[in-house]
């Protein structure tokens, strides 16, 4: 269903801080809106995921956004809060900054977090992270197969029980092979395709503080593909689970032994969970992400910068000071919480 929306109070400037890894976006003397489905094979960070799919969605529909390597002093400018530093000296412009996983970012005017659990203040808004772009989904003529269990993601980030021989060695005893789609040198990374995926698996091995701001992304993309979910007790996922049909939670290998068993016997149950994803999918669909972003960026983003609008530069540098010290504390503690602290899956503290 298609959406009709207006221009923004104000014009956004989504700021790109690689541009050489989207040169044509700034070579071209015209304008080039690419589509986000045809860039399955390129997205791969967190500035990619947040301002240049946010950029591209929001431009394909004729909102007043634009696209810049450097922030514009006066304006409204969206960035990753990852690629945001002191050194920037953003204080001549009002700055939206998408957190993704990293630390809150005390240098923005108002904060993107990924996940309701990171809303700390009233400067922080939820918006769920994007779907993988062109995701293929799996192909209704597997039917209830099972034989091919995946993890979408670099192999480092699964944890080691879940890739060891032992565990290969037991899912291949049930007929079913582990896949880990990461990326390859020289290959592009095939995150969209599940077009031979029976089941998803991700257990990672985070500390809490660290758990607390990933994204239900993997969760998210296995419903919209029509996966059934085999997935570790990290807090997103909790907080999308509305029913058992969602996702399987597996913290052992032999968690996921006894899934894979449970779904083969029960091949009904096995449909279920892939009708109900594509139900819960409804929520994620690009029209309503793009809604949502329309509304944030004409409603509290617009009411904050008519507020900023009004201080004075020496107001402003005054703030940002303040702010400078509070960021950098911000990503010390957050280096310490992602290195230091208990680990649900292994039992560990680190």
């Amino acid at each position: 269903m298609s959406i009709n929306l207006f221009s923004l109070p104000y014009p956004v400037t989504f700021v790109i801080r690689y541009p050489e890894r989207w040169p044509e976006l700034f070579q071209s003397s015209e304008t080039l809106i690419l589509d986000p489905s045809s860039l399955h094979g390129r997205i791969q960070t967190n500035e990619d995921c947040w301002i240049l799919l946010t950029y591209l969605h929001l431009k394909r529909k004729h909102i007043n956004v634009s696209i810049s390597d450097r922030f514009i002093p006066g304006e409204i400018c969206v960035v990753s809060s990852l690629e945001l530093g002191i050194k920037d000296r953003t204080f001549n412009s009002f700055v939206v900054g998408c957190r993704s996983d990293g630390f809150q970012p005390p240098l923005c005017d108002l904060t993107v977090v990924q996940n309701k659990i990171c809303i700390d203040s009233k400067t922080d808004v939820f918006i769920p992270h994007w779907p993988q772009p062109g995701i293929i989904p799996r192909l209704k003529e597997r039917g209830n197969t099972i034989e091919n269990i995946v993890f979408k993601g670099d192999e480092i980030n699964l944890y080691e029980s879940f890739r060891s021989p032992e565990f290969k060695q037991e899912l291949e005893k049930l007929g079913v092979t582990l896949r880990i789609n990461g990326k390859l040198e020289n290959q592009p990374v095939m995150w969209h395709d599940y077009s031979t995926d029976d089941l998803v698996l991700a257990v990672r091995d985070l500390t809490e503080e660290d758990a607390l701001v990933k994204p239900a992304s993997k969760l998210v993309n296995a419903w919209i593909a029509g996966v059934p979910a085999l997935l570790g007790p990290e807090p997103a996922f909790g907080e999308q689970r509305k029913s058992e049909l969602d996702y399987i939670k597996v913290t052992t290998p032999e968690a996921v032994f006894e899934a894979v068993k449970l779904l083969k016997s029960q091949p009904e149950l096995y449909q279920k969970m892939i009708a109900n994803g594509q139900k819960r999918a409804e929520d994620f669909t690009t029209e309503k992400m793009i809604q949502r972003w329309y509304e944030l960026l004409a409603g509290p983003v617009a009411d904050g910068y008519k507020h900023w609008l009004k201080r004075n530069q020496v107001s402003r540098m005054a703030e940002f000071s303040i702010r400078s010290i509070q960021h950098k504390m911000a990503g010390r503690k957050a280096v310490h919480n992602r290195l230091h602290g208990y680990r649900p899956i292994s039992g560990t503290h680190t």
